[in-house]
């Protein structure tokens, strides 16, 4: 069995019998990264100049994998391929009840949803008079998808062809603007919850947030509204955008004497 042969044997399995436990994987793999990350940048774990360089990391990670995907969809190299034998492989496979399941969950990534959580969240903070925290939200969340439209309007890529009738959308592909969305608003989110949480719930509550953003990117891929690089190069671009507004944060809290966890960070 030659390379591409299996490679095709195993994506019609992906797609077809165990979607579900592609799916689980996925989950899994997502749900270990985050508790990961949420480890490293434990405030109550980790020092401040610590928090810096991984914060750091992550900035120039998130960059360099965008721009190494980015520079494969504009030369249209092998990732191409592979993203259209995906695409295509899942509308032959993908069966409708499991379409219909991940049309249901996508919805936790839509704009009008996503828009009234972060409006709800804004009010709560700004009625908190947690100034600082809305305006981390607003910088986060705000500058994300005006990120997302600036990069759909440069890159112009057509999304890949979807007939299954479950979800229907419209404009350019890369990158994924639900994948964006949920991890703007799941991961500000997760961020801000845990400053004021007690140190054990914190790794669970970004566990959490990466299994849900992850939830999100999947199923845009599996409905075929996404090719798989427009959902991670969203992910990769995002969280470095979400690293940069929380080191400017946490650089202006440490000099007004503040502390990047608890109630001092309000």
């Amino acid at each position: 069995m030659d390379g591409e042969t299996h490679t095709m044997t195993t994506l019609e399995l992906i797609a077809g019998r165990y979607a579900g436990l592609a799916f689980l994987a996925w989950l899994a793999g997502a749900c270990a990264l985050g508790l990961w990350v949420g480890g490293l940048l434990d405030a109550s774990r980790a020092s401040p100049a610590r928090r810096s360089r991984v914060m750091a990391a992550l900035i120039v990670g998130g960059a360099a994998v965008f721009g190494l995907i980015a520079a494969n969809v504009v030369t249209e190299s092998r990732l191409v391929v592979f993203d259209k034998t995906l695409a295509e492989t899942l509308a032959e496979r993908a069966s409708p009840a499991w379409l219909r399941f991940l049309a249901v969950l996508t919805v936790a990534g839509d704009r009008d949803f996503l828009l009234g959580l972060g409006t709800l969240v804004a009010v709560v903070l700004l009625g908190r008079r947690r100034w600082r925290d809305a305006a981390l939200w607003l910088a986060g969340t705000l500058g994300a998808a005006g990120l997302n439209v600036l990069l759909k309007s440069v890159f112009q890529r057509v999304r890949p062809e979807h007939l299954h009738g479950f979800t229907q959308e419209l404009g350019w592909s890369f990158p994924s603007g639900h994948a964006t969305g949920a991890m703007a608003v799941y991961g500000m989110l997760a961020y801000l919850l845990a400053s004021s949480a007690p140190p054990a719930w914190r790794q669970a509550m970004a566990m959490l947030a990466a299994g849900l953003i992850a939830s999100v990117g999947y199923s845009r891929v599996m409905l075929q509204v996404h090719y798989l690089s427009d959902v991670i190069a969203a992910f990769a671009v995002t969280a470095a955008w979400l690293m940069a507004c929380v080191a400017v944060r946490e650089r202006t809290d440490r000099s007004h004497g503040l502390t990047p966890s608890g109630p001092r960070s309000r």
